[in-house]
């Protein structure tokens, strides 16, 4: 016979001590973990005005245009030893163009660079080797290839820089460059907007 206060059946299931605290921890390790994805996620490249930046075209592995790419970045900083005297030629003379196809020639392309000390000479020679582009098609411009500075092959008026491609970006082009800076004169890197206000044309290794 069951007597008052007899319990008969199995007390309510009590909640552990803590349930509230442990639930706390949970969310909040949940919060941080979801923190976490938010920052390491990957966003989009952008410059300091906020707008995003074009990939970069680059040499292809294993190709000439990377081994005259590397040949050109090797060269980076060397200074002439005087006015026009490098290691480029025995002749003291604007060198820019003899580095350019020094950097080809080390790559394999047949050329012999002491044969170009004037910049117009290597557009001529890229047209009639059919490597050459004029300035209405600098779009196509590639790593590896050579960019002529001025309006055209006639003279060293016209035709008064040269520079290899390292990398092309949407609208700019960055260059190796020799016979460039203020003394000495040296191999440098340097960016130009990819214009036909600057450039008359390229040529791509023959």
């Amino acid at each position: 016979m069951a007597h008052r206060g007899d319990r008969t059946s199995e007390p309510a299931a009590r909640r552990p001590r803590g349930g509230v605290a442990v639930l706390g921890v949970v969310t909040r390790l949940a919060v941080a973990a979801a923190t976490a994805v938010a920052v390491l996620a990957p966003f989009p490249s952008e410059n300091p005005a906020g707008e995003q930046t074009a990939p970069a075209i680059t040499a292809a592995p294993g190709t000439v245009q990377e081994e005259i790419v590397t040949a050109a970045r090797a060269e980076l900083g060397t200074e002439e030893a005087e006015k026009s005297c490098q290691k480029y030629s025995e002749q003291c003379v604007p060198w820019c163009a003899l580095f350019a196809m020094s950097t080809w020639e080390r790559a394999g392309v047949d050329v012999e660079n002491e044969e170009f000390a004037f910049t117009g000479d290597v557009y001529t020679t890229g047209q009639t080797e059919g490597t050459a582009y004029g300035s209405a098609q600098l779009e196509t411009t590639r790593p590896g290839d050579v960019l002529l500075f001025g309006t055209g092959p006639e003279t060293p008026d016209s035709s008064h820089h040269i520079g290899v491609v390292e990398e092309v970006r949407g609208e700019n082009v960055t260059l190796i460059e020799g016979n460039t800076g203020d003394n000495p004169d040296r191999v440098m890197r340097k960016t130009h907007k990819l214009s036909e206000d600057t450039f008359y044309g390229g040529v791509r290794p023959w």
